[in-house]
């Protein structure tokens, strides 16, 4: 990772400021031009699974990151995924297109430096959040809740811009967060005038990921409001709330959050069903966690 200029506050607040601060950020942190190649040869009809996964065998690193991603227990195929053909040939284009996603975000964001954030505990909250979110989803029977994972993986990706960007912010809000006992999101708003959730949104769209991925984290504080994919904030809503009430990882939050009992009649659960996605969360999270630091 390049070296960081940190941005003023004064410039990052506001509207301006946060497209400001998404674009400041992309210069730092931006996704692979392996993702976008891919994306084109995925709706190209003239495209082979030969010439999809010659393009993945370009990129060594990701390869083999990917293939210890596919392998573990965040996706539980039923067969052991030994190479990139056989990943091409048997997941499907769409599964490949969220590992490549998922690998490159987790590898552009991993040069930030420990003093600034504990990397280890940040992905155990969002892996966390990330499985509770689909269980919570299929055990709704919403169509296509699978899903739910990717959103839910890359809800607090704003907290790292803002390690990233805004480091001395941060620590201020940290620090009011312990003494006044005000949530950090809420404490993000009174200076910022949005949150996190609003600039992680941010960069996911501005980087022309799927409305899909980018609206449900935009707004997983807020699901009521949100649009077409309702349901996938309503769901990362829940378990976020959850996982940090039960203390599995951080990305900065640390007082307890309330589930909305809207998010609930949202999206279709009650309280034993979300108790039953966390007792699979808790069975998984560790494992997968290692996968994704490399250990």
């Amino acid at each position: 990772m390049a070296s960081v200029n940190p941005l003023d506050v004064a410039a990052a607040q506001g509207t301006i400021g946060l497209h400001l601060l998404v674009e400041e950020v992309d210069k730092l942190v931006s996704l692979p031009d392996i993702y976008y190649r891919l994306e084109e040869l995925i709706v190209d009809p003239n495209s082979t699974t030969d010439s999809i996964a010659d393009l993945l065998r370009s990129d060594p690193d990701l390869c083999a990151r990917m293939l210890r991603m596919a392998n573990s227990a965040f996706y539980s195929f039923p067969t052991r995924i030994e190479s990139i053909e056989r990943a091409v040939s048997t997941i499907g284009l769409r599964q490949i297109r969220e590992l490549v996603l998922v690998t490159a975000v987790i590898q552009a964001f991993e040069g930030i430096p420990s003093a600034k954030v504990n990397m280890a505990s940040f992905w155990e909250h969002s892996v966390a959040v990330a499985i509770m979110s689909r269980e919570i989803g299929q055990s709704a029977g919403i169509p296509g809740a699978q899903h739910y994972y990717i959103p839910g993986l890359l809800h607090d990706l704003g907290r790292l811009v803002m390690y990233l960007k805004l480091p001395g912010l941060m620590i201020e809000l940290l620090e009011k967060r312990d003494t006044s006992g005000i949530a950090m999101e809420q404490l993000e708003h009174e200076i910022l005038s949005y949150s996190h959730a609003d600039i992680g949104g941010c960069l996911l769209e501005f980087w022309k990921l799927p409305q899909s991925i980018w609206e449900p984290v935009a707004m997983h504080h807020n699901p009521a409001n949100s649009g077409e994919f309702m349901l996938t904030a309503g769901a990362i809503h829940i378990a976020d709330a959850w996982v940090n009430a039960n203390h599995s990882g951080s990305s900065g939050s640390r007082f307890d959050l309330e589930i909305d009992p809207e998010a609930l009649e949202l999206v279709g659960v009650d309280m034993e069903a979300v108790e039953k996605a966390a007792r699979v969360a808790a069975e998984q999270t560790q494992a997968v966690v290692r996968q994704f630091m490399g250990h």
